[in-house]
């Protein structure tokens, strides 16, 4: 269980850009504690959103030696802190999985 403090901080467009071209560390959960999974970051994506909200995704590529579930995870960024962030796999890579997370703020 994710400590409930990580939902409130709320990853924003500039925090994601600055995730652009490094790596994160998602905190999964497995029957002895937890493992930290290096992710990298390959894309950072702008979208066109309606009037009033921003909207952007983040594309993570991770190793074919632990595969992440949908689900909500810690992910840990070394300058930016922790956040709690709702991923998808989308892809099998030939390196491993790649995943995606989308955002949608109402500014």
């Amino acid at each position: 269980m994710l400590d409930p403090a990580l939902y409130a901080r709320q990853l924003t467009w500039a925090d994601a850009q600055r995730f652009a071209g490094q790596q994160v560390l998602a905190v999964a959960p497995v029957p002895a504690g937890a493992v930290d999974v290096k992710l990298d970051v390959s894309t950072v994506v702008e979208s066109s959103a309606t009037p009033g909200t921003h909207q952007f995704s983040i594309r993570f590529e991770g190793p074919a030696e632990t595969f992440l579930a949908q689900g909500t995870y810690q992910l840990r960024h070394p300058e930016l802190g922790d956040f709690a962030v709702f991923m998808t796999p989308i892809a099998r890579l030939p390196s491993g999985f790649a995943y995606e997370a989308c955002f949608s703020h109402v500014v």
